[in-house]
């Protein structure tokens, strides 16, 4: 796999007095590949916008991170904002009505992202004309209609769907090579949500750049994501093909999950429910962090902290399948 951004051991503490106050990752790692589309999913808490944050160095005031990223194979000094924003790797934040700022039309905004930024065709050298043109043929590469009206509109004089395909034509105005995705479908309805999936899909396949989607719709991921990583407390639990996970799941958090999604052939049913809530602060944890939670814990859950191993048998008679991982001593038993 031709990786874009390789994520190692990464964590993030926070001090107080001296002392780790909360420890949200806890070694996490993740690897992307160049047109490869990774769901990072898990309950709010789990630490996947953090992670997302992280790669563009712009964690919260007070975090101190340590680990190692690579992204399209150059090293990033941890807790300084990328030099690469823009030109490597863009973000899309979860609500378009916030992302912009109202005072200024789209296209000024727009215009100042890639006055700024240097990439393959566009940035640097180019005069405002030849800017315009940029970043309008960007607004009809997302299928805004009438390009010209919306580079010249206020923010609050667009629709939420609008909104959303501007901020990705934003993201990808300097053609960055990954994309970050945070929840971009949870403030649409159902029908723009859909058709912003398809309009990622059909950018990625033209432009071929790599996606890091952060959700906690799983079914979201199963629509368009290529694999999936299981993120619980701060920690990848399970990772492996987007089919694999979501069909044979080896993981009882992600079991869970799924266990808690409405399905056809379950209508009428109680939905299941994963009791209790994700820690608020992890610090000194002993043991899976998930077992207090955990349906099938066993004594030994309670002391032994599972690392991330290959499920058995989840690739047999499959050379190419892709690994199928679980952080769990039951996940033998589970298959």
């Amino acid at each position: 796999m031709n990786e874009l951004l390789v994520i190692e051991d990464l964590e993030v503490e926070f001090r107080e007095r001296g002392e780790v106050s909360n420890q949200p990752l806890r070694g996490v790692n993740l690897r992307i590949g160049r047109g490869e589309i990774l769901g990072v999913v898990g309950e709010t808490g789990c630490g996947k916008s953090l992670t997302g944050l992280a790669v563009l160095g712009l964690l919260p005031a007070g975090a101190v991170p340590s680990g190692r990223i690579l992204l399209d194979g150059a090293e990033q000094e941890l807790g300084r904002p990328s030099p690469h924003r823009g030109d490597v790797v863009s973000l899309v934040f979860q609500n378009p009505g916030t992302a912009f700022n109202p005072v200024f039309t789209l296209g000024a905004q727009m215009d100042a992202v890639v006055a700024r930024h240097r990439s393959g065709g566009g940035g640097r050298g180019l005069d405002r004309k030849a800017r315009r043109a940029h970043v309008l043929d960007y607004l009809e590469q997302v299928g805004l209609p009438d390009p010209e009206r919306v580079y010249a509109s206020y923010p609050h004089e667009l629709s939420g769907g609008m909104l959303q395909r501007a901020m990705i034509a934003m993201a990808l105005v300097c053609e960055p090579k990954l994309l970050i995705l945070d929840e971009p479908t949870t403030a649409l309805d159902v029908t723009i949500a859909k058709q912003i999936l398809e309009l990622v899909l059909a950018l990625r396949d033209r432009f071929d750049f790599g996606v890091m989607l952060i959700t906690h719709n799983l079914g979201v991921v199963r629509e368009i994501c290529d694999r999936v990583a299981v993120l619980y407390a701060g920690r990848v639990i399970e990772t492996g093909g987007t089919e694999q996970v979501l069909t044979a799941p080896s993981h009882p958090y992600t079991r869970g999950l799924l266990g808690a999604l409405p399905a056809r052939h379950r209508s009428g049913e109680r939905l299941d429910a994963i009791t209790g809530s994700v820690p608020a602060r992890l610090v000194g944890v002993t043991g899976c962090v998930f077992a207090p939670r955990c349906p099938i814990a066993i004594e030994r859950c309670l002391t032994e902290d599972p690392e991330l191993v290959e499920v058995p048998g989840a690739a047999d008679g499959d050379a190419g399948a892709v690994a199928h991982t679980s952080a769990c001593i039951r996940t033998g038993e589970l298959r």
